[in-house]
């Protein structure tokens, strides 16, 4: 059987090291995840500030109802037929996406 002779080194840090080491560790993992927080709530209140935005917009509009929209009314009439055919569906109408959780 193999004989080895290795001996592991010892790594001498004093108490005052070890606190001063995990301090500045510490201090490094806490910057990060304030960033991290930061950064989502910057996020979030861009989410609302443009959801507000839209509402906005909304309220301001002439025409506040898709159907009642002479632009829209065109673009059936010249491309997509009318407002159920397949074409239409394929171009106008998306899935719906719950949001509600990014906010």
């Amino acid at each position: 059987m193999a004989h080895y002779d290795y001996v592991e080194k010892a790594v001498k840090v004093s108490r005052r090291e070890f606190i001063g080491i995990v301090g500045v560790a510490g201090a490094i993992l806490w910057t990060g995840a304030y960033v991290a927080t930061d950064l989502v709530q910057d996020r979030t209140k861009y989410i609302k500030l443009r959801a507000q935005g839209i509402y906005n917009d909304d309220v301001k509009a002439k025409v506040r109802q898709s159907h009642n929209n002479q632009a829209v009314t065109d673009v059936y009439k010249k491309f997509a037929q009318n407002p159920l055919s397949n074409l239409a569906e394929e171009l106008f109408h998306t899935k719906y996406v719950d949001r509600t959780k990014l906010v």
